[in-house]
């Protein structure tokens, strides 16, 4: 069916129309429409609002692309598919997401399940099975209803339209309250992206799915370099929880269109990676307040970014500044508590740019310290070891009491 589609022009101006959406820390927004990538969108019955949750993505051609999925050993069946797609091949044409279903715990048919949707979709687009992935979010432990998702993407394929990376955001989206989505365009050069994620947060990387593009023509092994490098700073510095998920992805895909300096790409791809990454953590569950954790002048990279990961993931940590309390102590001592020696004599702790701790208490700046957790959203801890030039910043956001209420009525 659609054969058509194997014959789609060659790519065309991203078009941004403006409208108003939520975009998170942009008050004035834009739906953005990206014109060689194609959308269509189905329901599934996966979720209960009834709101779709069927999305395929159909690139202009077959495409280089790095993906990266969760470190944690109980992976959902929809990431061994597409680790195993991957294994044996560099490029893809199309993606399928299904929301409301993690397809995770559910046994070897899950894997299964996960073949059928790609073979659903390339029958569809009339493309290679092989070059089709598979992605899925949601609750662990029900089985997908195969027909009813394969009905989904039937009706997705029919209507493909132009990649709207707000609406392909929503359609993925589980408990998220806003979508995230980002696009960065420098001269020719185009960047773009949409994710989901607000729960299960955590490196490496999170409970998220994230797929980011760019028209720069970029060969594979230069690719898997730049992504891999881009994720350590972005979607690898962020917590919510501290909890590892079972389905996280990653991806990273070249259009093949334009040669541009790599300085360049690597910048945009940067800026929009750490842009989605950043509003995953403002939209943690329940979340409050952003926390911005920088360690600075530390003497090894390794070391900077382990106590910065300490810090935005001790509890106590999380939850003064929920009640925007100016605790330095539980901050020194998740910075002492790495297998890494730290001076405590010659460190200093801010909060903000009040100075709370330098080898001794300053209780003067805690009673600023305080009214700038109450004044502000998006928080900095600022840890001066004063013993190298390694730096490294870690993003995490405030624990709360809806955050309890929303993961105790997950499943319910």
């Amino acid at each position: 069916m659609q054969a058509s589609h194997r014959n789609i022009p060659p790519p065309q101006h991203s078009i941004i129309s403006n409208t108003l959406p939520h975009l998170g820390h942009v008050s004035i927004e834009v739906i953005i429409y990206i014109m060689d990538v194609l959308m269509g969108i189905g329901k599934a019955g996966l979720k209960k609002s009834g709101e779709p949750d069927i999305l395929v993505i159909l690139l202009p051609q077959s495409c280089n692309a790095s993906f990266l999925f969760t470190s944690n050993h109980f992976k959902s069946a929809s990431v061994l598919y597409s680790e195993k797609v991957l294994a044996e091949t560099d490029r893809i044409r199309a993606m399928v997401i299904n929301s409301g279903n993690a397809n995770c715990g559910v046994g070897q048919e899950g894997i299964m399940h996960a073949e059928m949707m790609a073979r659903e979709v390339a029958k569809h687009l009339d493309i290679d099975h092989k070059e089709v992935l598979v992605f899925s979010t949601g609750v662990i432990g029900k089985p997908l209803p195969i027909e009813d998702v394969l009905k989904g993407i039937t009706s997705a394929c029919k209507i493909l339209e132009p990649l709207d990376l707000k609406r392909a955001s929503q359609v993925i989206s589980t408990t998220d309250r806003f979508p995230k989505y980002d696009f960065v365009k420098k001269g020719k050069l185009e960047v773009f992206g949409f994710a989901k994620g607000a729960g299960m947060i955590h490196p490496n990387m999170a409970t998220m799915l994230s797929f980011v593009f760019t028209n720069a023509d970029i060969d594979s092994l230069t690719l898997t370099e730049l992504h891999k490098e881009i994720t350590e700073k972005t979607f690898n510095s962020i917590t919510v929880d501290a909890c590892t998920s079972t389905n996280d992805s990653f991806g990273l895909i070249s259009l093949g269109v334009l040669k541009e300096d790599m300085q360049n790409i690597r910048q945009a791809v940067g800026e929009v990676s750490l842009n989605l990454a950043k509003k995953i953590v403002e939209d943690g569950e329940g979340a409050t307040k952003i926390i911005k954790v920088i360690v600075k002048n530390a003497s090894l990279s390794i070391k900077a970014k382990a106590i910065a990961e300490k810090v935005a993931t001790s509890n106590l940590v999380k939850t003064a500044i929920f009640g925007k309390d100016p605790n330095w102590g539980r901050i020194v001592a998740a910075a002492g508590s790495t297998p890494f020696p730290i001076d405590q004599f010659k460190m200093k702790v801010y909060i903000g740019n009040h100075l709370v701790y330098d080898g001794k208490a300053h209780p003067k700046a805690t009673e600023g310290a305080k009214k700038y957790l109450e004044e502000n959203k998006e928080i900095e801890i600022i840890i001066d070891l004063r013993e190298g030039k390694e730096n490294w910043i870690y993003y995490s956001s405030d624990l709360t009491y809806d955050y309890v209420r929303i993961n105790s009525e997950y499943t319910t």
